[in-house]
Parts: C-alpha cells; sequence; structure tokens
C-alpha cells in the first residue's frame, strides 16, 4: 500500500477503502504523525506540481483528517489541511475559480518553505 493506492481509490470511489490509512501507516514505519506530515506534504507538492487536480488532493487530505482526527494532526499538518479548506469555498467578493490561487496554493507554498518536518522520535 502506498499513496499511489490511496489516490488510486480515490479516483474510483470518491473516497479510499476504510482501512487504506491503517495499511499505509503500517507500511510507513513511522509514529502516526509522522504519517500525517508525510502524507499532506506529498499531497501537497504533488498538486503543487500540478500532478493531482485540486478536487483529488482535497479529497485525500480530507478523508486523512477523518481517518486521523484534526485535533492529532501537527502544526504542519493541519496548516495544509486549512490550506486546502480555504480553496472549498468562495470568499467575500471573490470571484468563482480564483480559490486556489489566491488561498490554496499561496499557502501551501509558505508552509512547504517555512514549516520543516520534525523527525520521528
Amino acid at each position: 500500500m502506498n499513496i499511489d493506492d490511496i489516490l488510486n481509490q480515490i479516483d474510483k470511489n470518491a473516497q479510499p477503502d476504510d482501512d487504506a490509512f491503517d495499511l499505509l501507516l503500517v507500511s510507513h514505519s513511522g509514529s502516526r504523525n509522522a504519517f500525517c506530515e508525510s502524507f499532506t506534504k506529498e499531497v501537497a507538492q504533488r498538486y503543487l506540481d500540478n500532478l493531482l487536480e485540486f478536487d483529488k488532493a482535497d479529497c485525500a487530505i480530507n478523508s486523512l483528517s477523518a481517518w486521523a482526527p484534526l485535533e492529532t494532526f501537527s502544526e504542519f499538518s493541519w496548516t495544509i489541511y486549512r490550506a486546502f479548506d480555504e480553496g472549498e469555498y468562495l470568499h467575500p467578493g471573490q470571484l468563482a475559480g480564483t480559490n486556489e490561487e489566491l488561498y490554496t496554493k499561496p499557502m501551501l507554498r509558505k508552509v512547504l518553505n517555512t514549516v520543516p518536518l520534525k523527525s520521528d522520535s
């Protein structure tokens, strides 16, 4: 099981199988928190590199947050979650179709450039 397996499940079912994150965590060989950081970083980077569309990346992050409650997210993972969340709706006075460029992408670039991943201890 790897991240591509989860993304393929999202393509087919609009969400990953119930045990997909459990299986991926086992293959990660780190803590749940380190896994969440790694997963959110990979999804964010693939999205910024235009390897994932917004809806698929957003679904992956939302699915992760259902599996690992937001209360347990690190600051890094929480910031990535929020970046995608900001892209889900129009802000006052905003033109349709501008969410990603105005909110999601700048927030992701900032966090990926400024917040280092903590090592698993």
